[in-house]
């Protein structure tokens, strides 16, 4: 956990507070790709907000085949891992059949040979379908942000390489990113990179993912539009309040011009009567008198309205749907 500071900017003549981060997030929004998706202002454009979330999706499928360690597992993991990942239960349940009658002592070394030979028949035709899903997805992926880079005509860096290396035989796969010797479940014994074939892999990595997943996309969005009404911010703190506990603020909002201070809460889904009072708890705490919800969804009951109306905060609702100019319009102060 970061070690909390007092912030107190010199033009404002307002209390201080005394705030942190945490170094989970922290190290989340210094990755190099997330700090360029956040430096793209694009972030509640929605054309690329559905893009990233595709990618988001495509990126978690391409990180799934490639979670486990083939050094590690065992023939029957292996099976496992490759027939139920392509939903075939029927044909890996006759498999793992043919597998017990390896293990048992009356069966034959010819019988046990040709049982293993038909395993891995369809083993390798399950490594060539997963093979070829990676390059799919890859290539999906690369097209879909190449075409969204080209249609706004600005270079957006967010995706990540891994370098995957299939067994030239059997087409599993052996390492990732760096060549490592082994010995493939085939038997064949990889010595030598050129024993393997090389592929790399387009993605989003690990801190990209929690980025997304986090809603810390929407948050930075809206302190692009904050930033552009000239407002001061911060995003992604903790603040401490006058209970001694620390609340979790998406983003604090210094306006120069009115000596003013309020914060902001961003719902990436319906909103609730009781995400108002909480965030209204916060507010006291903290020692703010104003705030703004803002939300994706589309419609917000007249009760929730009503609610927050009454604990000073404004609902702004609908905020992919509505351009930058729009949503400043909408973000009134004093």
């Amino acid at each position: 956990m970061k070690v909390a500071k007092i912030y107190n900017p010199s033009s404002f003549s307002l209390p201080a507070l005394i705030i942190k981060k945490r170094s989970s997030r922290r190290n989340i929004e210094n990755d190099s790709t997330v700090d360029n998706l956040i430096k793209s202002n694009l972030l509640l454009n929605l054309e690329f907000n559905t893009l990233y979330l595709d990618i988001l999706t495509k990126s978690k499928e391409v990180l799934d085949y490639l979670k486990f360690d083939k050094n590690k597992i065992s023939f029957q993991d292996i099976l496992s891992k490759v027939f139920k990942k392509e939903g075939d239960t029927i044909q890996y349940k006759i498999f793992n059949f043919f597998l017990e009658v390896m293990e048992t002592a009356s069966s034959s070394d010819i019988v046990k040979k040709q049982i293993t030979e038909i395993v891995f028949k369809q083993i390798e035709k399950k490594n060539v379908i997963v093979k070829e899903k990676l390059k799919k997805l890859s290539q999906n992926i690369q097209i879909k942000l190449t075409n969204f880079e080209e249609k706004v005509n600005i270079d957006i860096p967010i995706l990540s390489t891994t370098i995957v290396y299939f067994c030239k035989k059997c087409k599993e796969i052996i390492c990732l990113d760096k060549f490592r010797r082994s010995k493939c479940s085939c038997g064949a014994d990889i010595n030598n990179i050129a024993h393997a074939v090389q592929i790399p892999i387009y993605h989003f990595n690990k801190n990209m993912i929690n980025f997304l997943d986090s809603n810390y996309w929407f948050e930075h969005g809206v302190d692009y539009i904050l930033r552009k009404k000239n407002f001061q911010t911060l995003v992604g703190y903790d603040v401490l309040g006058n209970s001694s506990v620390w609340h979790e603020i998406d983003n604090i909002t210094y306006y120069k011009d009115e000596n003013y201070m309020f914060f902001c809460e961003c719902k990436n889904s319906e909103l609730s009567v009781k995400d108002v009072f909480i965030f209204s708890g916060k507010m006291i705490d903290i020692g703010g008198i104003s705030g703004y919800i803002f939300t994706t969804t589309e419609n917000v009951s007249k009760e929730i309205n009503r609610l927050a109306r009454s604990k000073n905060i404004k609902i702004i609702k609908d905020a992919l749907r509505k351009n930058a100019e729009t949503l400043i319009k909408e973000i009134k102060v004093g």
